[in-house]
């Protein structure tokens, strides 16, 4: 069997190298962003903000109509717990008409890489995150992408050997395609059965 130039090399670091710095496809959330889910994270955040809840004060507001708390957009792009199979299709397809045919045919990603050289369970490091723009009702759906900007040399953890892993996720509506909020997010990906740090 054949090993591609990515299983050929001889660290996690120079295989992913030639699919760093490049924007993944894109991926649609289910569902449109709503009113009753603006309701759901504010009831659970306890945020009483009236821009949240109240449409006419919404209205009057600088933003002219009801808006989402910023930090929901993680909560707004969450996979479902369940979907039926017609409907995940017709997502995946709505998806698909997003991405040029290069992008849908792109390299491996680093996560799917990290797996292969034994690096297999992840762990949020770090996280900053940029709110660019308000969403509500009425955008649409929420669209994501993201890209792999970095993975470190292997270095010994307190869990593990493992890698450091820096990627750049990008937050747009579906109508009017208006960047909402950009992330960059630190993963250490470890082998579990390798030696402990102290």
């Amino acid at each position: 069997m054949t090993q591609s130039p990515a299983m050929s090399a001889s660290t996690l670091q120079e295989a992913v190298k030639p699919y760093l710095n490049t924007w993944g496809p894109y991926r649609l959330t289910r569902d449109e962003i709503s009113q009753t889910a603006i309701w759901r994270f504010c009831e659970v955040a306890e945020d009483g903000n009236p821009a949240y809840w109240d449409r006419k004060f919404a209205k009057k507001s600088r933003f002219g109509r009801l808006i989402a708390p910023p930090q929901s957009i993680f909560a707004m792009t969450f996979a479902p717990w369940w979907t039926p199979d017609y409907l995940a299709k017709q997502v995946a397809e709505d998806a698909a008409k997003l991405n040029p045919p290069a992008t849908e045919t792109a390299g491996p990603s680093a996560h799917h890489l990290s797996d292969q050289y034994g690096y297999t369970v992840a762990t949020v490091v770090g996280q900053e995150v940029e709110y660019v723009a308000p969403f509500g009702p009425g955008d649409g759906r929420l669209k994501m992408r993201s890209m792999t900007t970095d993975v470190s040399p292997e270095k010994q953890t307190r869990p593990g050997k493992g890698v450091f892993i820096t990627n750049v996720t990008e937050y747009r509506t579906e109508r009017e395609d208006r960047l909402v909020a950009r992330s960059m997010m630190i993963l250490l990906k470890y082998n579990p059965d390798s030696p402990r740090g102290d």
